[in-house]
This record gives structure tokens, C-alpha cells and sequence, in this order.
């Protein structure tokens, strides 16, 4: 097929070079004249032609024919013509240094993924390159394939069969002391914890793969996914301020490296939520119109954006109508995006109910419900939490069913009362006298009520516990003691009378005498 390809195209073109370097060039003129499929037909001649071990320029021409045929078959989406490939090239890695095969292979993998291959195919063909370079004992490209076995199995939302992967790799490499490959799975390892949450074993992975960073030379790529890591770890920390600082290291790194927008624009979502959770909204119009951002526009960041605006105004019709408008956006399948907007709801909600409480000091609930639009229940519950948060002064009145807000006095010295309570059972404890003082910071409440009913349930309490115990027969022992005791002192006090009058017959009758 390539001689034929070859021998039709050969009027046009000069022959120039070796046989296959020829028909590389008329690929390359085919394909700036627009002719895609053409070009296509010439490159699978070169891939398939066979290359002499010895032949150092046929082995590079063939080299650069793979790459440009993957670059064609990724344009038109082609998946299983890319999978194809990779299988029908495994010959031709015996020719290549170890090195660019393993380039080679994670290029495939890389334009497989982009073409829109589905994550059960990727599993198959990682299967099926790892059991060849087994078969090939390529010990290097087998754990750079079982590493990307396990990518694929956190995107299919099997961590624990990730995690499993990269322990078992990780003891391998280790003793290879291969830095560069353990970066790769400490890095993947923090991603995998911080998704199920291990926030600590996440940032203790991420500490490891900085420190092989700062051992070897780090690709920009890979210290950008650093950044993009410590970014979202910090926000997860609700430090937006240094998180936002990684972000924009991040965005950056992927922006400078060309080939990476689909990551410079998730960098950039975050570092965006990052400032609008710092409340720092000047210096987000700024971010927004900067050159390097403006590059990115489009649904996705016009939607954060509205979200801006609705955290800055504290509404949370807007951000729910935000929501609803962009539930079917790519963008918001992101996992660490839903997280942070989910928070971000939750603050603003708290925002929105207390700046509706403000100028109540009694209030239905139902009528806060109509307000926020939410069920009765929710705006409750939340209510409710932010009393046992401290952040609302008041209580909620379930007879009534609404909320009493107490005044900023009262709340004072209700919270002054309970320090005062707390300090003297911590003074009780510690064998004090625990003497209650006369008035709290010069204040009195306005009312006992409360503290008065307390009071009285405590006592009845006290007082049905000791009825229980007596009628139990707990003080039958403590009675029956105090009964001899009562007895032992009458008995006492006759003998003390008995020797008081002989004394006084005894002082009578000398006196008579």
C-alpha cells in the first residue's frame, strides 16, 4: 500500500532523501493543502513498513510518521484506529531506546483519552499494554502503564482499587528509587485520599511528591499539578488567601505550557472560587479582566461570574437560579467544583437567614421559608445550627413554631451567666468553694423565669430520688442507727438524773445532820 501511495504521489514531489523520508514530506504537503484522509493513507504506509535495526534515519523518519498519524487519527476522534495503532507499533519499540518508548506509548494513552475513548476501553487497553510489557519484562513502561491503570480507576470512581494499585507500585519503585515515577504516585495518591476524604494521609502524599520534586528536575507540568494540589488542599483548610496563591501558580504553569487548557481552565475555577470565598471582590473584577483569563470565556466562567454577584449581594435566589440554568454544564461534573459551590451555598445561605433575623426579635418560620423559597424544614434545621454554632443568639420556639431572637444585651448576659456557671462547677471540681458571686459584670438579668423553673425541677428531683431510696430501703440502716443513738441518750440522761438526785438527797441529809 505504501509503494502504491508512494508511486502516485512520486510527479509531484521531488525525491528527496531516503524512500520513506519522501513520502513523510508529501504527507506533511497533503496535509497543508487540507487533505486530511490522503495524508492519512500515506502515513499508515510508513508506520507498516518494515525499518532495519541498523537503520538509524529510517527508525527516526518512522518515529515522526507515529506521531503525526496519532495527531491525525485524534483530530478525527478516531479511538479504536488509535488503539489500533498502539497495538500494531509494538514491534517497532524494540528498535527504540527504552525512554522514548515509554514517551511514545504515554503520548498515545494521552491523545486515547482526548479523543473521548470511554473509561471501560482505557481500562482494557492498560490491561492489555501492561500484560505485553510483562510478557517483554519492560519492567520501567510496565509501572508507568500500571500507574496510569490506576488514573483510570479513580476516574471510574474505583479509589479503593486505585489506592490498591499504587501501594503495590509504590513498594516496587521504591526500590527502584525511581523519583520521578514515585512524584506521579504521590501526587495521584493525594488526589485519591482528598476525594475520600483523608485530608491528612492527603497532605502527607503531597509532602512526599514536593519532596521528590525538589530532588530531580520537575517538569513544569508536574509542578503545576503540585500547585493545582496545595490549591485545593489549602481551600479545603478555608485558607483562601494562600489557596488562591497555588491556584494562580497552577493556572499559570498549564496556560505557559500551551497544550493544557483543559487544566488551566479547572485551575482556574478554582482560583476564582478561591478569591470569591476570600470576600475580596475589586480584586476579582481585576482577576477577571486580566489578559491571560479573558482567554478562557465562555458559559462556564459567565456562570461564576453570577456566582460572585450573588455571594457579594448575599442572595440566594440568584445563586440558586445560577444553578439551575448551568445543572447540565460539563464544567459542574467536577467533583472538587460541586464541593466548594456546595460550601459556598451553605455560607451564603447563613448570610441571607441572618440578615432576614436582623430586625425581628420574633419571627414564624414559615414566613422565612417563604422568603428564602426553601421548605420549613430546611430553614429550621439551618436555624437551628447556627444557635448551636453561636452564630444566633435566640431560640426556636417548636410550640409556636418561629424563632426568638434575643437582643444583644440579653445575649450578653445570658453568655456571661453560663461562663459564670461553667467556672464555678470547673471551681467545684477543683475543690474550691464554688460561692456564687452577687451580679454578673454589674448586670441583672431581665428576668428569672427560666433559671427559677430550673431551679424547681432540680429540687423536685432531689426530692423524688430520696422518696425512691426510702421506699427501696436505703435508709433503713441510717434509721435504725439513729434509733439506738435516740435510745443510748435517753438511757444516758435517766443515769445522769438518777446520780443528780442521790446527790442532792446526799447534800439534804448533811445539811440536816
Amino acid at each position: 500500500m505504501a509503494a502504491a501511495v508512494a508511486a502516485a504521489l512520486a510527479p509531484t514531489t521531488e525525491a528527496v532523501g531516503s524512500p520513506l523520508e519522501q513520502l513523510l514530506e508529501n504527507a506533511e504537503d497533503l496535509l497543508a493543502d487540507g487533505k486530511r484522509a490522503e495524508a492519512r493513507h500515506v502515513l499508515e504506509g510508513v508506520v507498516n513498513t518494515d525499518v532495519a535495526a541498523d537503520d538509524a534515519e529510517g527508525i527516526r523518519v518512522k518515529e515522526r510518521s507515529v506521531y503525526r498519524l496519532a495527531d491525525i487519527l485524534s483530530l478525527e476522534r478516531q479511538v479504536d484506529a488509535l488503539v489500533h495503532l498502539l497495538c500494531v507499533i509494538r514491534p517497532f519499540f524494540a528498535l527504540l531506546p527504552k525512554a522514548k518508548t515509554t514517551r511514545m506509548v504515554r503520548k498515545l494513552f494521552d491523545l486515547i483519552l482526548s479523543s473521548g475513548a470511554s473509561l471501560d476501553r482505557q481500562m482494557e487497553v492498560c490491561h492489555d499494554m501492561i500484560a505485553w510489557a510483562r510478557q517483554e519484562k519492560r519492567t520501567f513502561l510496565r509501572q508507568r502503564l500500571q500507574h496510569r491503570l490506576a488514573e483510570v480507576q479513580f476516574a471510574r470512581n474505583e479509589r479503593q482499587e486505585a489506592l490498591a494499585t499504587l501501594q503495590a507500585l509504590l513498594r516496587e519503585v521504591r526500590r527502584l528509587d525511581d523519583r520521578a515515577l514515585l512524584l506521579d504516585i504521590h501526587l495521584l495518591e493525594s488526589r485519591i485520599y482528598y476525594s475520600i476524604q483523608h485530608i491528612g494521609k492527603a497532605r502527607a502524599a503531597l509532602v512526599a511528591a514536593r519532596t521528590n520534586a525538589n530532588s530531580i528536575y520537575c517538569p513544569p507540568l508536574a509542578q503545576a499539578e503540585i500547585d493545582l494540589q496545595s490549591g485545593v488542599l489549602h481551600a479545603e483548610e478555608h485558607d483562601a488567601k494562600t489557596a488562591f496563591s497555588y491556584l494562580y501558580e497552577a493556572f499559570e504553569g498549564f496556560h505557559q505550557l500551551g497544550d493544557q487548557a483543559r487544566q488551566a481552565r479547572k485551575a482556574l475555577h478554582y482560583m476564582v472560587l478561591a478569591k470569591i470565598a476570600a470576600d475580596s471582590p475589586d480584586e476579582l473584577s481585576a482577576l477577571l479582566s486580566s489578559k491571560n483569563v479573558l482567554e478562557y470565556r465562555g458559559q462556564d466562567m459567565d456562570a461564576l461570574r453570577g456566582v460572585a454577584e450573588a455571594y457579594n449581594r448575599q442572595d440566594t435566589h440568584l445563586f440558586n437560579r445560577i444553578m439551575r440554568e448551568n445543572k447540565d454544564s460539563a464544567f459542574l461534573a467536577d467533583e472538587i467544583l460541586q464541593r466548594r459551590l456546595t460550601e459556598m451555598y451553605n455560607s451564603l445561605l447563613e448570610r441571607h437567614l441572618l440578615k432576614l433575623l436582623e430586625p425581628y426579635s420574633r419571627v414564624q418560620i414559615s414566613y422565612l421559608a417563604s422568603l428564602l423559597r426553601l421548605d420549613v424544614e430546611t430553614v429550621e434545621s439551618q436555624v437551628s445550627q447556627l444557635i448551636l454554632d453561636k452564630k444566633l443568639a435566640g431560640i426556636v420556639d417548636q410550640q409556636h413554631q418561629c424563632v426568638v431572637v434575643f437582643d444583644e444585651q440579653d445575649a450578653n448576659v445570658a453568655s456571661k451567666r453560663r461562663q459564670q456557671e461553667e467556672a464555678e462547677k470547673a471551681q467545684k471540681a477543683e475543690g474550691g468553694d464554688g460561692a456564687p458571686s452577687s451580679s454578673v459584670g454589674g448586670e441583672k438579668p431581665t428576668t428569672t423565669l427560666y433559671q427559677d423553673a430550673l431551679a424547681a425541677l432540680d429540687k423536685y428531683d432531689r426530692l423524688v430520688t430520696a422518696l425512691f431510696d426510702k421506699a427501696g430501703g436505703k435508709f433503713d440502716a441510717l434509721v435504725a442507727e439513729n434509733m439506738r443513738k435516740r435510745q443510748e441518750t435517753k438511757t444516758d440522761k435517766k443515769k445522769d438524773g438518777k446520780k443528780s438526785d442521790e446527790k442532792e438527797e446526799a447534800e439534804k441529809k448533811e445539811k440536816d445532820s
